[in-house]
C-alpha cells in the first residue's frame, strides 16, 4: 500500500509537567508561543515567575520572577515583552526585555488597555485596544504608533488574531462574537481588513484569514492575497466558505481570478 502523503503530522516534543510547571497553569492567559521556537509560561504561586522554555534545548527553562499580566517571547530571538495593568487604571504598562543581556531596551505607558497583543513581526508588536491598534518597535526610542482606528463590526468583539502581510501594506484584525438570539452557538466571526497605503478600511464576516503571495502566468511580480474562511447563515443554512483575493492588483499584468470553496467548518 502506498504511503499517506499526510498534509500535517503531529509528534509530541515535550510535556510541561515533565518541567515541574503545575497544570493550573496551561491556559490561554498563562501560556503564549508565539512560534515553534519558545514557550513562555506565566506562574503566579507559590510565587509570581515567568518560565521561558528554548525548544532547542526545552529540558533547561529559565524561570525568572517576573510579575506581569501577560508575556510574550519573541518568535525569533531572547526578547521578552511584557504588559501589567497599573493599579487603580485602565491603563497598561508595556515592557521590552533583552533576556541574554539582562536589558531593559525600552518601556511605555499606555493610555488605554491593551485587550490583545502579539508579535506580527521580529521587531513589531501589534497591539489592539478596545478602540484602536497600534505598531510598537523594538528598535530606536518610537513610541506606539496607531495605525487604525476598529471598525464597528468588530464593536464588542474578542479579539482573537491579527496579521500584517510580509510588506506591512496590509493589515488584519479578527474577532468574535455571540451568535443570533436564535442560533446562539454559532459564533459569528469578524474581520477588518486595512490597507495602509490608502488608509482605508474594509469589514468582512470572517473566523480566522492569513495573507500569502502567488505567481500568476505572465505576471514577473507575484500576486498579494488574502485567504479568509467564512461561516455564516442563509436561508436557515450555516454556510462554510474559504475565499481567496488579491489584494492591490497591478495595472496592466495578469491578476489573481478571485476563487472560493466550500469548507468543513465544524
Amino acid at each position: 500500500m502506498a504511503a499517506v502523503n499526510h498534509p500535517i503530522t503531529i509528534r509530541e516534543a515535550l510535556t510541561l509537567t515533565s518541567l515541574g510547571i503545575n497544570p493550573q497553569f496551561f491556559t490561554f492567559t498563562h501560556v503564549t508561543m508565539e512560534s515553534e521556537k519558545y514557550i513562555c509560561v506565566r506562574e503566579t504561586s507559590p510565587q509570581n515567575s515567568i518560565i521561558i522554555v528554548d525548544m532547542s534545548m526545552p529540558m533547561q527553562p529559565l524561570r525568572r520572577p517576573i510579575t506581569a499580566d501577560s508575556a510574550l517571547m519573541n518568535p525569533d530571538i531572547r526578547i521578552l515583552a511584557l504588559k501589567a495593568q497599573l493599579a487603580g487604571t485602565t491603563h497598561d504598562h508595556l515592557q521590552i526585555f533583552n533576556i541574554e543581556m539582562k536589558l531593559k531596551i525600552k518601556s511605555y505607558q499606555m493610555p488605554e488597555q491593551v485587550v490583545f497583543w502579539k508579535w506580527i513581526t521580529p521587531k513589531l508588536l501589534g497591539l489592539v485596544t478596545p478602540t484602536s491598534v497600534y505598531h510598537w518597535s523594538i528598535e530606536g526610542e518610537s513610541e506606539p504608533v496607531k495605525m487604525f482606528e476598529r471598525t464597528a463590526n468588530l464593536s464588542g468583539n474578542q479579539i482573537i488574531n491579527y496579521h500584517c502581510d510580509p510588506y506591512e501594506k496590509w493589515l488584519v484584525l479578527i474577532g468574535i462574537a455571540p451568535g443570533a438570539p436564535e442560533r446562539p452557538q454559532l459564533v459569528r466571526g469578524n474581520m477588518q481588513l486595512f490597507s495602509v497605503d490608502q488608509q482605508r478600511s474594509q469589514a468582512l464576516e470572517a473566523h480566522a484569514a492569513a495573507f500569502a503571495f502567488f505567481k500568476v502566468a505572465g505576471n514577473e511580480n507575484p500576486s498579494s492575497l488574502i485567504c479568509f474562511a467564512s461561516k455564516t447563515m442563509n436561508a436557515g443554512q450555516i454556510i462554510c466558505k474559504l475565499h481567496f483575493i488579491e489584494l492591490g492588483a497591478q495595472p496592466g499584468k495578469p491578476g489573481f481570478t478571485k476563487k472560493q470553496s466550500d469548507l468543513f467548518f465544524p
